[in-house]
């Protein structure tokens, strides 16, 4: 039993000293990092073409099909939200659109839909 005990207090003990050491680093890697100088994301626009696969009027998102943004996001299907409702006025599933996204990558939307065609 002596033993048992000596060898869980060992444990912990070798535990808890090795947890001290990798908090005191993982502070001085914090450190660090907030005393660089951070860059500022710039806003950004890309401009693609996609499928209107549907509308959610109720939080003003396009969910599209979208071949790839360069740059940006491979092809995929997605929800990007609207600039404004009036946007996407006269869009129905299936419709071929250009669109052009703007903002600070990943919070973009779209400010500008124009209708293609039809898939």
């Amino acid at each position: 039993m002596v033993l048992l005990n000596l060898a869980l207090v060992l444990g912990l003990g070798v535990g808890y000293l090795g947890w001290g050491r990798e908090a005191a680093r993982l502070e001085r890697e914090l450190a660090a990092v907030r005393a660089e100088p951070r860059l500022l994301a710039a806003e950004q626009t890309f401009t693609a073409r996609g499928v209107v696969r549907t509308l959610i009027p109720e939080i003003n998102v396009v969910v599209l099909s979208h071949e790839d943004i360069a740059g940006f996001m491979p092809a995929m299907t997605m929800g990007f939200r609207a600039q404004d409702s009036r946007l996407w006025t006269g869009l129905e599933a299936g419709d071929v659109i250009r669109f052009t996204l703007k903002g600070v990558p990943p919070n973009m939307v779209i400010i500008e839909i124009v209708k293609v065609g039809k898939s």
